[in-house]
């Protein structure tokens, strides 16, 4: 490997082997995620819907894992069809089968980012982020990208607030949206939705993710600008671009599954939508048959080969595109799912799991009741943080109190804070000997 590319398996502390350990960097990387506290709570977690409405759906850890297979699938498959350009390939290639190369194993980094990259979302999916976005608008705000990389940076237990001291690689791999949040204009900084960023408290962690690009590229890669709309970041490195992709796939098709297995989407009200969809975008016909939505409603094995089905039209409908705007390949190139089919996955997360699940009255009821949960959680803690929240003196002085209540909540699983607010505030509920 050439000094460029061992670079990105650098660490900010430098770190020794521990004795006869053959992994590369980047499976440390991968391993540490496995391994912490963050992923684990993710069983706990809502993805659509909450983790305590049944047994087969999925919750954010079985969607990080799915994320994954799709990743790597999206890596393999790329380099099976010899879509990686020339100057890209020397950072793609695999070199764990060779011992003294201990800053290969390129997939490890593709699974790594996608086991890591929901890491940061609160209790109630976005609601319980709205909810501490509401407190923290005013002092650096909360946002569950940015607090991805706060985990990663610091608050994971590998090493005291070091979190797993991610190489630069895998750091960059994770960071879908490398924007500070200060870069936004106030009004944005405190709407109901956060802005996607990074916390500026972190900006020296990614500085030095970055330091190894040419200038030009370091400025480019944290631009902010209107896009659909919205003010939102411009760019996300290569591994970012296979993470995101594949955390698209994953979205897209898999609620579908469970909200159709559920019988949470109205059959009647689902072939409406599509009707319409296809009505508007007849050459869709060409790569997905309308008549395959009906066929979500038949039995069991039928819905799930037509899951898989439409799993692998999309990961084979996958292409790199190149942005002139950079000099280095890994921000050079992104993937992307093809432009024919960018309208049809939008209206599989939109259009079906958000309007008619998650906008559904029944569903807009646990997530007004999870939001409430977390903001009365946090105006209690934050009257007494000292009292109330266990090794208080533990966490770092050097941040705010508010920040460390935040930390400390964003942490809880759906099921924790459900039990913490009944223990605060449900007379008969609670008792000194109850684990917390």
């Amino acid at each position: 490997m050439s000094d460029d590319v061992s670079v990105f398996a650098e660490r900010q502390e430098e770190e020794e082997f521990r004795e006869k350990d053959w992994r590369s960097q980047y499976s440390r990387d991968n391993a540490r995620i496995i391994h912490s506290a963050g992923f684990r709570r993710l069983q706990g977690k809502t993805q659509v819907m909450g983790p305590g409405e049944g047994d087969f759906h999925r919750t954010r850890l079985t969607h990080s894992l799915e994320v994954t297979q799709i990743g790597l699938g999206l890596v393999d498959g790329l380099i099976k069809r010899d879509k990686i350009p020339e100057n890209l390939q020397p950072y793609v290639q695999e070199k764990d089968s060779y011992p003294d190369t201990r800053d290969g194993g390129y997939r490890h980094v593709i699974a790594a980012a996608c086991e890591a990259h929901d890491l940061g979302h609160p209790p109630f999916g976005h609601n319980g982020e709205r909810a501490l976005h509401a407190e923290m608008c005013k002092c650096g705000g909360f946002e569950g990208n940015a607090q991805t990389i706060r985990l990663l940076v610091k608050l994971e237990k590998y090493k005291k607030h070091k979190g797993v001291n991610p190489t630069r690689r895998f750091l960059l791999a994770v960071m879908k949206y490398p924007v500070a949040f200060s870069q936004y204009p106030n009004e944005v900084q405190t709407a109901f939705k956060p802005p996607k960023c990074y916390y500026d408290e972190h900006q020296q962690q990614i500085n030095w993710a970055l330091a190894p690009f040419a200038e030009t590229d370091r400025l480019e890669f944290v631009r902010l600008a209107h896009k659909g709309g919205k003010l939102r970041p411009q760019h996300k490195s290569f591994d970012a671009s296979i993470m995101d992709c594949a955390d698209d796939i994953a979205y897209a098709t898999h609620d579908l599954e469970d909200v159709v297995a559920r019988e949470l989407i109205n059959k009647y009200q689902l072939l409406q939508e599509v009707e319409s969809f296809y009505n508007k975008n007849p050459e869709i016909e060409n790569y997905w048959k309308q008549e395959y939505f009906e066929k979500l409603y038949g039995d069991s094995y039928t819905r799930k080969g037509l899951i898989g089905k439409l799993v692998n039209l999309l990961m084979t409908h996958t292409n790199i595109v190149q942005n002139e705007s950079f000099e280095h390949p890994l921000l050079k190139y992104n993937l992307i799912v093809d432009k024919n089919l960018t309208n049809f996955v939008e209206f599989l997360k939109t259009d079906l799991t958000y309007k008619l699940v998650i906008n559904w009255p029944k569903v807009q009821m646990l997530e007004i009741k999870g939001r409430r949960i977390i903001s009365a959680l946090y105006n209690e803690y934050i009257l007494s943080p000292e009292k109330l929240i266990p090794h208080w003196g533990d966490l770092d002085a050097e941040d705010t109190a508010k920040r460390r209540v935040c930390d400390y909540i964003a942490g809880m699983t759906d099921s924790f804070a459900v039990k913490m607010y009944h223990r605060l505030f449900t007379p008969g509920v609670g008792s000194s000997s109850d684990e917390l």
